[in-house]
């Protein structure tokens, strides 16, 4: 169809099927509104309407003119620019050694009430001290010790015990859902927070009294790993201005705070941390300050205390490094780097498995060692089995790992080229994991692995 043209008063709207739609174009200085039908018509079914700050019939420009039931109007005018074929390759941005992201993709709960500590002490894996002024780390579970959702507890300075339950944007109204089934009787008040009224942000490359500002409601250091910045709630909505927007508090992109959370191997949201599927241990709760081994009964404990009682965790969360065959790799212990010109960890599929290099042409009776969770360019997290891929030992037994061992998981490339993938421990999660499952057959103190 050639390419229509329209003549209309200025003001006015313009209802237009999607086939014209791709050939249409309004003057620059035109006001017209351009709305789509809903469902499939003649290219020739159209008509012109008076937007609303006009109040004249423009029915005599259109030879039919036809009120559609169902329109969706589009404002302003925005004028699609066509992309070609072409594929270029997209790069990241370099890290960014300090900064403040916006977190957008979390949400607040409120609860609050006589019964609130009370009631929150039995759904999470911490402890709930109504006397308890500082935020935590924890997790809901199901009955079967299965994770919900992970979550921050963020306590409010008020004459009753109150807090703000941070969770992933996905998840707050299933858990919004949950807390309320837990009710019955409790003098408790629960509701969503606006997304206009308090921000959540992550902040990194500075201490956490540079952070003092009238719109700041709390911080707090996040205990999932040491030095990984501090979180925290401002005012308002996840907009900062002025003087917030100047050093030391330079507004970073979202992504910065996720290659940072992959490099220091943090999961995080449902998209990372399978609902009801994931154990506590396996995604490191107890090594993130997350787990009270201590506190009395929540719902999911039963296997939680069972696990920490036989005392072996074979699989963890672990950060990973992407390369190809012959390129350099980070020594163990020193962490991933991260190469911007990567684009291979967003397009691998989640769960994909890891298996050995040498085994990989009989791979259906190869056991997986591992499996891919989520990744940004180069570097990622995997769900790995600790003797298999790395130099930690589990069992008397010992795993099969060896210093030359090689991982691969299959590129999207095809079955010709392989992504190799390396497991990295970091050496904070070894101290951490012999602090918290050592501790009764050292007889040590208790360490302190904020």
């Amino acid at each position: 169809m050639a390419p229509t043209t329209v003549c209309a008063r200025a003001n006015a709207t313009l209802f237009i099927c999607d086939s014209c739609l791709n050939t249409f174009r309004p003057p620059l200085s035109s006001h017209l509104r351009v709305v789509k039908y809903h469902s499939t018509i003649s290219a020739r079914d159209y008509s012109i309407l008076p937007s609303p700050r006009s109040s004249k019939t423009l029915s005599h420009i259109s030879p039919r003119v036809t009120t559609p039931r169902t329109s969706r109007p589009i404002l302003p005018i925005q004028t699609r620019r066509r992309y070609t074929t072409d594929v270029t390759t997209p790069t990241h941005p370099p890290l960014a050694s300090k900064g403040l992201a916006p977190l957008q993709n979390r949400r607040l709960i409120s609860l609050s009430g006589l019964d609130a500590a009370k009631f929150l002490q039995g759904l999470i894996t911490n402890n709930v001290d109504p006397s308890r002024t500082s935020s935590f780390y924890c997790a809901f579970l199901n009955a079967r010790g299965r994770v919900l959702c992970d979550a921050f507890i963020w306590v409010l300075p008020e004459a009753e015990w109150a807090c703000y339950i941070e969770v992933d944007g996905e998840e707050a109204e299933i858990l919004l859902k949950h807390l309320k089934r837990h009710k019955l009787r409790s003098k408790i008040s629960i509701s969503m927070v606006p997304n206009n009224l308090v921000g959540v942000w992550a902040a990194w490359g500075f201490e956490e009294d540079q952070l003092q500002d009238p719109s700041l409601i709390a911080s707090l250091p996040d205990p999932r790993a040491p030095g990984f910045g501090v979180r925290c709630l401002f005012q308002g909505n996840q907009d900062l201005s002025g003087e917030k927007a100047n050093p030391p508090f330079p507004i970073l992109e979202t992504e910065q705070y996720h290659i940072r959370r992959y490099l220091h191997g943090i999961p995080e949201g449902s998209k990372e941390i399978q609902r009801e599927g994931a154990l506590p241990m396996e995604f490191n709760f107890d090594l993130s300050s997350g787990i009270d081994f201590k506190k009395g009964c929540y719902v999911g404990q039963e296997l939680t205390i069972r696990t920490k009682h036989t005392g072996v965790v074979r699989k963890r969360i672990l950060p990973v490094q992407l390369y190809r065959a012959g390129d350099s790799v980070s020594a163990e212990n020193t962490g991933p780097r991260f190469d911007p010109t990567w684009t291979v960890g967003e397009v691998l599929e989640s769960g994909t498995d890891i298996k050995p290099l040498p085994a990989y042409a009989d791979a259906k009776r190869v056991r997986a060692t591992g499996k891919f969770i989520a990744g940004i360019g180069n570097v990622g997290l995997a769900l790995c089995r600790l003797e298999m891929m790395t130099d930690m030992r589990i069992s008397n037994e010992g795993g099969s790992w060896k210093p030359d061992s090689e991982f691969i998981v299959q590129s999207v490339e095809g079955t010709e080229n392989f992504v190799r993938i390396k497991a990295v421990v970091p050496q904070w999660l070894k101290e951490r994991e012999k602090a918290v499952w050592n501790k009764e057959r050292t007889g040590a103190k208790t360490a302190d692995i904020d």
